[in-house]
């Protein structure tokens, strides 16, 4: 049991925030070889990945908080465009809300999606890269893709950092956007995940995935960080390879 949380809690930090989609590789792991995710895991799953963002992107959160106590236009301007990009998802998530969960149970369309990533990250390889800042209607555009990602094997990282270079944004706004503008919907997630679980068994276990799921996450955002200005679109090649082999395997 403890080794089966291990993998999931490894398998969640690295994929929740690399661009190849952690619900893709979470089908698989269950169609392949019957690894599932118990709900009151998954929380803890989620809630550890959802630490290591702030933790990782603690400086820039707590400028943020900082300038709109401040009354900066900086701040008030950023926060509205997490705003603004935040409610394709929930409108997304409200009317959509069944065919979403169905769509989890089926594993072709997972994995073609998962294709689907690697194409869009793959093109992000060709293009000329700008170095523009997160506009309201650039923030729309990154929260659109976001929307897409609430379905399996589309990565979320995947698609609004892509939407953000195809837009014109920089590489590295395209990074810390992405990830902030992820922290509403994750939150929201995880506490209606929490609010689920009504008992909690061998709450050990569940602690030591949170923490394999925050450190590996961690080095996940560590990795694409370095990686989003050069060779991001190599991500790409991955997913595509993933998703051909399962496809041929299934």
């Amino acid at each position: 049991m403890i080794l089966h949380v291990i993998i999931l809690g490894v398998v969640q930090g690295l994929t929740e925030f690399l661009p190849i989609s952690s619900s893709g590789h979470l089908a698989i792991l269950e169609g392949f070889f019957g690894i599932t995710e118990p709900v009151a895991l998954t929380a803890f799953l989620h809630l550890g990945t959802l630490l290591a963002t702030i933790v990782f992107f603690f400086k820039k959160i707590s400028s943020l908080i900082r300038g709109l106590i401040k009354g900066k236009r900086e701040s008030i301007s950023y926060t509205i465009n997490i705003i603004i990009g935040s409610i394709p998802i929930v409108i997304f998530a409200l009317v959509f809300k069944s065919w979403i969960e169905t769509s989890f149970t089926d594993f072709t369309l997972v994995t073609i999606l998962l294709g689907v990533t690697g194409i869009v990250l793959l093109v992000t390889g060709v293009m000329r890269k700008q170095e523009m800042k997160v506009s309201y209607l650039r923030a729309l555009v990154i929260g659109i893709a976001q929307m897409f990602a609430a379905l399996p094997g589309l990565s979320r990282s995947g698609l609004t950092i892509s939407a953000g270079l195809f837009s014109g944004v920089s590489p590295e706004e395209s990074f810390t956007f992405s990830f902030l503008l992820s922290l509403p919907a994750i939150l929201g997630a995880n506490l209606v995940e929490l609010a689920n679980i009504s008992t909690i068994d061998k709450p050990t276990t569940m602690i030591i995935g949170l923490v394999c799921s925050f450190i590996f996450g961690l080095i996940a955002l560590r990795i694409l960080r370095d990686m989003v200005r050069r060779r991001f679109h190599l991500f790409g090649i991955y997913c595509l390879v993933i998703s051909l082999i399962v496809l041929l395997l299934s």
